[in-house]
């Protein structure tokens, strides 16, 4: 069975080097936090395979079959379960194509493919809602939002909107209020390794009571502290750091929606 899991790693490492996701397998291995060197030996059958580095390979690339990497069974990527078939030409209605293990709704419009989440309610008034360690609807306050996005995908994805100043700075790469931000859950068994903040700046983080959108500006991994920055220079938004132990949530931001801006009816034709 080990055998079935090195040939097929190598295939996806393969793939994903075909497809631009590295450049290469030293990149790829560098991008998923693990020493080259120490990533080719598991590739090559040298030292097993864990479940770990499987879930590390799922997180950088969704769209990997892990039944397929385990067994040999099924296709390489993942298949998308239909309601009904897609028709391939152009559409002006979005039709259902498939629906992740997290209740995440994928819809396709043509070409395009758009995601339907949860939109938390709570998260602009700085409140948590329950005493569970993950963002979980209560009732039917809970909406939902659509994003367009550039591929089905795997994991726990949430939409919220942004409240307050502190990460508005008046240009387009910053946040205001009314902007709606979708993310993606990080599991917490990620946080205490190196996070790739450079490459996802922008993360929400829930600790205590609070829902915070801020960048993530350092991370000590040897203490478990990472350092939130808010694009706000304003003096009462400065850095603060939070070991990991006292986050409850992290999630990432994958895409920003900008608020829409209403224009009057009532327009002076003088």
């Amino acid at each position: 069975m080990s055998s079935i899991i090195n040939e097929n790693l190598k295939k996806t490492v393969k793939w994903l080097v075909m497809q631009g996701k590295a450049s290469s397998q030293r990149e790829l291995a560098l991008q998923m936090g693990y020493n080259p060197s120490a990533f080719s030996q598991i590739l090559n059958g040298r030292v097993p395979v864990s479940e770990k580095f499987l879930g590390r390979l799922a997180a950088f690339e969704p769209m990997v079959n892990l039944e397929w990497l385990r067994t040999g069974q099924g296709n390489m990527l993942v298949t998308p379960h239909m309601a009904e078939a897609v028709p391939s030409g152009e559409s002006d209605e979005m039709e259902f194509y498939s629906e992740n293990t997290h209740g995440v709704k994928f819809y396709k419009k043509g070409r395009q493919i758009f995601m339907t989440v949860r939109h938390v309610p709570y998260a602009a008034f700085g409140q948590f809602a329950n005493d569970s360690d993950r963002l979980e609807p209560l009732n039917d306050e809970w909406g939902e939002e659509t994003y367009e996005v550039d591929r089905i995908a795997r994991g726990n994805y949430l939409s919220f909107e942004v409240q307050g100043e502190s990460m508005d700075t008046g240009s387009r790469q910053s946040f205001e209020a009314g902007d709606k931000v979708l993310v993606r859950e990080l599991e917490r068994e990620f946080w205490t390794e190196r996070i790739r903040y450079n490459t996802w700046p922008y993360w929400v983080v829930v600790f205590g009571s609070s829902v915070l959108l801020k960048q993530i500006i350092a991370q000590d991994e040897e203490h478990g502290i990472l350092t939130f920055h808010s694009l706000n220079p304003s003096p009462e938004y400065a850095d603060f750091r939070l070991c990991v132990d006292d986050i409850r949530a992290l999630y990432k931001v994958i895409k920003k929606k900008p608020k829409e801006i209403k224009i009057s009816d009532d327009i002076d034709e003088r």
